[in-house]
């Protein structure tokens, strides 16, 4: 009974928790400080076509919505798999979200995007995005140190 009532209630926890934005497994939102940014999402081998699936909705979504901010996110966001078997233990699929430029202030968190552009849908592909993790996804802020096309000035030195 005791085991019931835990499930029960953590269940209820992140139902909540999608309800109000909150991404479970993800403590912070996904917003970016630096120009650009990196995502690194192991994921479990066996779940590489739900966290796929997921990822074309959110893709589709973002460049479709009427949204103007979602729209540039799509813009600027891209998704690479490596080839190396990814960590721990080799045992996972390694996907990357280069997010090139980023935009400022905007929240890239799955879930969040789910249920701000995919309300009747969100529970559900949250729920495949979320069991598809080998572990906790990590989040890179970037700044550009050198441009080797060339194609703008480059960026001032860092202060010390």
């Amino acid at each position: 009974m005791f085991a019931r009532t835990r499930m029960f209630a953590g269940g209820m926890v992140i139902v909540v928790a999608l309800a109000f934005g909150a991404s479970v497994g993800q403590a912070q939102d996904r917003i970016f400080t630096g120009q650009a940014g990196v995502l690194f999402h192991p994921i479990l081998q066996d779940k590489t076509a739900d966290f796929e699936d997921v990822i074309t909705r959110v893709r589709d979504a973002l460049r479709n919505s009427t949204d103007e901010t979602r729209r540039a996110q799509a813009a600027g966001w891209k998704v690479y798999r490596a080839a190396e078997p990814g960590p721990p233990d080799q045992n996972s699929v390694l996907y990357v979200f280069i997010i090139d430029p980023t935009v400022a202030a905007s929240d890239y968190t799955i879930g969040e995007l789910l249920r701000q552009e995919l309300p009747l849908e969100a529970q559900e592909l949250y729920e495949k995005f979320a069991a598809s993790y080998a572990y906790s996804p990590s989040l890179i802020n970037l700044t550009l140190v050198a441009d080797f096309a060339g194609t703008g000035p480059p960026p001032a030195a860092p202060v010390p």
